[in-house]
């Protein structure tokens, strides 16, 4: 495989491209991501990409958070971060699932190994370096904020309701939609660090609802 499967529309192959990537096409893919915002791992060829604003809450005061550059080939090292919140073993959940309608035989180490988080703000640049970056397949926003400060909007969109296991009667939404560039886009009806907040079957509908890279 050459470098332009690095960006192959099928994860498998993206996944193949960058562990068979040069020393040199590392480098170059670290060098394009110049400016990519703090506290958020991932892959430089990431196909699927999750995006939040929502702040960094997870951080334990006895581990120190370790930014480094983005992975090629293999799982970034944030992902595994021990945080108390359970919000990086939710993401890493959530990142399997997302990518089992397309590689059903893989594990946590080759579905993170294509995965990329974003931590947005209330920064529209940091979206459209990371997707000229990665040129994701997918797009996950976690959250609604981070969902408008996107800009973006869906065809085809598919709505979706999350049931509050505590709650009878109330619902939080989300949907599954393609967006501009042909690639599926979807806005979570919760967010990971909520996982308190609705039952792992009721999100795992969700996860699975988009049908990602098989079409709506």
């Amino acid at each position: 495989m050459g470098d332009t499967d690095l960006y192959a529309a099928s994860p498998s192959s993206r996944l193949t491209a960058a562990r068979a990537a040069s020393k040199r096409t590392v480098r170059h893919l670290q060098r394009d991501a110049d400016g990519w915002p703090p506290l958020s791992p991932g892959a430089a060829n990431a196909w699927l990409l999750l995006v939040t604003t929502k702040p960094p809450a997870w951080r334990d005061a006895l581990v120190e958070w370790q930014e480094r550059p983005l992975s090629v080939g293999w799982p970034h090292e944030g992902f595994f971060y021990p945080d108390p919140l359970g919000f990086w073993a939710e993401v890493r959940r959530w990142a399997l699932e997302l990518l089992r309608p397309m590689e059903p035989a893989w594990g946590h180490a080759d579905a993170l190994a294509v995965t990329a988080l974003l931590h947005l703000g209330d920064d529209h640049g940091r979206l459209d370096l990371a997707v000229g970056v990665c040129r994701p397949g997918a797009v996950l926003f976690l959250d609604e904020h981070a969902w408008h400060v996107s800009g973006w909007s869906v065809d085809a969109e598919r709505p979706f309701e999350l049931p509050d296991p505590h709650r009878p009667g109330q619902a939080y939404h989300g949907f599954w939609g393609v967006g501009p560039s042909g690639a599926m886009v979807g806005k979570s009806p919760q967010h990971p660090a909520a996982h308190r907040l609705y039952d792992a079957s009721d999100l795992l509908r969700y996860l699975r609802a988009g049908r990602l890279g098989v079409g709506l």
